[in-house]
């Protein structure tokens, strides 16, 4: 089975030429961020950040950009221990990066065990736009970042899952 790194690694340098380039036109200052992920401060609720389940024991930093408006963006989120995520979906493709602790994902409209695939720190998985998606920590707290072309937004595969900030 060939490796989907290089193609993947490849989009991402894309989408960051992008951004920079993006962010040049506008006369931004760029920005550089170098950090370990136990450097990074992520310590604001979650249930104000765009995109993201907001299920109890989130917390949520934005790194770049703004989901809520068109352009790139990068979104760190930090889960704590025993956290489930009903299945869901995003309305943009996102990429989404495991930076430490183990995060479980798996695909379907409806929670499935069985179809959660394990990745460690390190590891690395798509989200296609509208498609649905559940996810589960276990004994330890996971830090992912979430990288996708906004605008974002959060839509439960049953409605009766959102907590009542993303509730429509």
């Amino acid at each position: 089975m060939k490796s989907k790194f290089p193609y993947l690694a490849f989009a991402m340098t894309l989408m960051t030429q992008a951004s920079m380039s993006e962010a040049q036109a506008a006369g931004e200052p760029m920005q550089v961020i170098v950090a370990t992920p136990q450097e990074l401060s992520v310590t604001q609720s979650a249930s104000k950040t765009v995109g993201v389940s907001q299920v109890s024991g989130q917390s949520a930093s934005m790194l770049y950009g703004d989901p809520t408006k068109p352009g790139l963006y990068t979104v760190i989120l930090r889960l704590d221990p025993h956290k489930r995520i009903m299945p869901l979906s995003h309305p943009d493709s996102r990429f989404v990066t495991v930076l430490s602790g183990s995060f479980y994902i798996g695909w379907g409209d409806t929670y499935d065990e069985t179809k959660l695939k394990a990745l460690p720190a390190g590891g690395i998985y798509t989200e296609p736009a509208n498609a649905n998606h559940f996810g589960e920590t276990r004994d330890e707290p996971a830090l992912v970042a979430i990288t996708g072309y906004g605008p974002s937004g959060t839509t439960y595969a049953d409605p009766a899952d959102a907590p009542s900030a993303v509730k429509k």
